[in-house]
């Protein structure tokens, strides 16, 4: 009953989400962004590595090593939306993962907000930026890229 509970406040706060995909909107039409080495974060790289071992909780119940990798696009305006997560094996094949630790990096990376769009010709554009996050038995152990 507990984990039926956990699951249900799960769905009703992504449901609620100011970052859903509905709301978010890439600059310039339909131009789709590209990854772009100019995009940062404000404190550059080691804030957002910071931020997720400072706040990912391992459980002991959690047996996975694996990847769980998340890209998303980022707008000219640092807005993030389109949120995509793939799983892999450590030898990097597909598999497929469903649990409370994916959840909890989607939401940890959907709430980085301090994005710096990259410009081009002096214009800020559209990027889009991945994560690739390395656990062993539930534990974070990396983040890529770095």
């Amino acid at each position: 009953m507990r984990k039926l509970i956990k699951l249900f406040l799960v769905i009703i706060f992504f449901s609620c989400s100011s970052n859903s995909n509905s709301e978010f909107e890439l600059c310039s039409g339909d131009k789709r962004p590209y990854y772009y080495p100019a995009l940062e974060y404000k404190g550059g790289f080691y804030k957002v590595k910071k931020y997720f071992f400072d706040n990912y909780k391992s459980s002991k119940k959690i047996n996975y090593s694996g990847i769980v990798k998340i890209r998303f696009d980022v707008n000219c305006k640092g807005e993030t939306g389109n949120f995509i997560m793939s799983n892999y094996t450590l030898d990097y094949k597909d598999t497929v993962v469903d649990g409370e630790f994916t959840e909890q990096l989607l939401y940890l990376t959907k709430s980085l907000r301090d994005w710096v769009p990259a410009h081009e010709q002096g214009k800020p554009i559209n990027s889009y930026k991945f994560f690739a996050f390395k656990l062993m038995k539930g534990k974070l152990i990396d983040i890529l890229p770095k």
